[in-house]
């Protein structure tokens, strides 16, 4: 597996790093889970991280991250950023009495 985006605030980026996928936990216990009924963990070097504070791919090949990789992640962002906008514009809007 390869980090693709490391989107936690605060910490070291993960993004490009090697990962290991060790499974699904529950998140407050850290009990394994069957798939489906866990969160995915991952381990980067001497820390673990769960499946939503980052986003991540396999990586058979070892390529680590690719060009490929680093357009999606742009594309992603901006499609994202547009959704964002488009949703305070719709609160801003003024509401129509019927």
């Amino acid at each position: 597996m390869v980090i693709l985006l490391d989107c936690r605030e605060g910490e070291p980026d993960r993004t490009g790093s090697a990962a290991t996928f060790e499974g699904f936990f529950d998140f407050e216990t850290g009990d394994p889970r069957r798939s489906g009924t866990g969160i995915p963990r991952l381990h980067v070097g001497e820390e673990r991280l769960w499946g939503f504070e980052c986003w991540w791919r396999l990586d058979p090949q070892r390529e680590g991250l690719t060009d490929t990789d680093r357009t999606d992640l742009e594309e992603s962002k901006r499609l994202l950023r547009g959704l964002m906008r488009d949703a305070r514009r719709a609160q801003r809007a003024p509401r129509q009495v019927v």
